[in-house]
């Protein structure tokens, strides 16, 4: 019995302890549930509040960039504006009633929309083909200075172009010259020069740049120049506000953008006109084997052009293919030797006559006058001679003279000249002219300057109607065959990248 009882006994206190260790685990579970869900009340609200701030900084990241597009769509169409308004051209002489100049000749839409803006005193950048008329926007700026008791500066990027302006405007406006070569009335109040000139200016922190009203970009696509284009970027970052620009391209694409660029540099606004109009048509054509074949017209290319020219390459090429075999069987030999001994007499030539280079003439390299029993040198010389002279005679029998030639050096500018001795272009009326015209520009020099070598040259090609322009040359000699270009004297001019553009000559090709 006692042992029964001890048995019930124990087994009383195993179910009290596993009741109160279940009580106890169970409240010790309620506890951490309890603490579980008290800690995680705090980090739903934090991750719901955390949303909601996500959301309103996102909503006000969204609103700040359109407010910053909406501001720079703002910006844009306030810096560069363009209209294409008819009313300015239609009611043009009751809008400005008093012109600073007058012109003999009914303007233009874009004309008369650029002069109304510079009346206002507003910049403007005018964007049109060559010989539309765009420097009578750069006229009406020097008479707007002249009127309003300021000054007014033309850059140009080559000095061609500044001479023949300088030549231009002189009887206009009291017009001045400062280029690399020349200085010509500095103190006058249109002044004409080169962009690199004006950045020195800036520089220094001349005077001058106080008294500017109006200064004029001609060729403003130059500031894309890879060398030189940081001069324009400097010019137009430094000039001070109170200067009003004109802006004068034929080949700029995406003027707004560009125009935008500036007002937005200047804080200003730049209004953009223009016109789409090719005054000039431009023909394209392909010369090859004496023949001209048009292949674009009108800004349209034509297939057929570029076909005849093709056939005519074919023909050509078959017919050397046929008599190739009956020519090279037995005079291989002898022409490799006569190539190698022309090789070697050009070289022995070049040694020779090395003290002669700057003359321009190539004693060593043959002179174009053979003896009978004399080796012909065919080496650069010949082809040029007649390759120049099939093109030349083609384009005068069509009336296209004269014709500006670009060479990618002055050495080749001078050989092709040269090479061209044998034939004369100009009538006795010309040559009369011409004669009298560098007389009377030469007898500027000294006795002994006037006859230097290149100057007796260029008179001898000036006589036959043929001229050379590049950097070499004198400024004095680049100056008269300018001039003499411009009055249509010079049939054939070789040149490099200084009459590239913007020069205002009667080239027909």
């Amino acid at each position: 019995m006692f042992k029964r009882a001890w048995e019930d006994d124990f087994a009383e206190n195993d179910e009290s302890d596993g009741i109160e260790s279940e009580a106890e685990s169970n409240e010790s579970e309620i506890q951490v549930n309890r603490t579980e869900h008290e800690g995680d009340v705090p980090d739903v609200k934090l991750s719901e509040l955390d949303q909601i701030l996500s959301v309103d900084s996102a909503v006000l990241d969204i609103k700040a960039d359109v407010k910053n597009e909406e501001g720079d769509n703002q910006g844009k169409e306030s810096w560069a504006i363009r209209e294409s308004n008819n009313g300015i051209a239609d009611r043009f002489h009751e809008l400005v009633p008093d012109l600073a100049l007058e012109f003999p000749f009914e303007l233009d839409r874009f004309q008369k929309e650029a002069i109304y803006y510079l009346e206002r005193g507003e910049s403007v950048f005018v964007a049109a083909h060559t010989s539309a008329g765009k420097t009578v926007v750069a006229e009406y700026a020097f008479a707007l200075a002249s009127k309003h008791c300021t000054r007014a500066v033309y850059t140009a990027p080559i000095k061609t172009i500044s001479n023949q302006k300088y030549r231009d405007f002189t009887g206009k406006f009291d017009v001045g010259l400062l280029t690399g070569d020349i200085s010509l009335r500095p103190e006058a109040s249109c002044l004409i020069m080169t962009t690199e000139i004006l950045r020195s200016m800036l520089y220094r922190g001349a005077d001058i740049i106080r008294d500017i009203e109006w200064v004029i970009f001609d060729e403003v696509h130059y500031v894309n120049d890879a060398e030189r284009g940081v001069v324009w970027e400097e010019v137009i970052i430094m000039l001070p506000r109170h200067i009003n620009f004109v802006l004068l391209s034929a080949t700029v694409p995406n003027t707004i953008e560009f125009a935008d660029w500036i007002g937005r540099t200047k804080q200003k606004i730049i209004r953009v006109t223009g016109t789409t109009k090719r005054p000039v048509p431009l023909e394209h054509c392909l010369f090859y084997s004496g023949e001209l074949y048009i292949i674009c017209e009108n800004e349209r290319f034509l297939e057929q052009g570029l076909k005849a020219a093709k056939d005519a390459y074919k023909k050509k090429n078959s017919n050397a293919a046929r008599s190739g075999p009956t020519m090279h069987s037995g005079s291989a030999a002898g022409s490799g030797a006569a190539n190698a001994q022309n090789r070697e007499n050009s070289h022995r030539g070049k040694q020779k006559h090395s003290g002669s280079r700057n003359s321009g003439n190539f004693n060593g390299t043959g002179s174009g006058n053979f003896t009978s029993g004399s080796q012909p040198n065919l080496g650069l010389r010949r082809p040029d001679a007649s390759l120049w002279l099939q093109l030349v005679n083609k384009l005068l029998k069509k009336s296209l003279l004269p014709v500006i030639i670009f060479c990618f050096s002055k050495n080749r500018c001078d050989r092709s000249a040269d090479s061209m001795m044998s034939i004369d272009l100009t009538s006795s009326v010309e040559k009369s002219e011409i004669r009298v015209f560098c007389d009377k520009a030469f007898s500027r020099l000294k006795g002994s300057d006037r006859n230097l070598p290149q100057i007796l040259r260029v008179q001898s090609l000036l006589r036959r109607g043929i001229g050379v322009h590049h950097a070499g040359l004198l400024p004095i000699v680049k100056e008269v065959i300018e001039m003499l270009f411009c009055r249509g004297v010079i049939k054939v001019l070789f040149s490099t990248e200084t009459f590239a553009m913007g020069v205002n000559a009667p080239a027909r090709t």
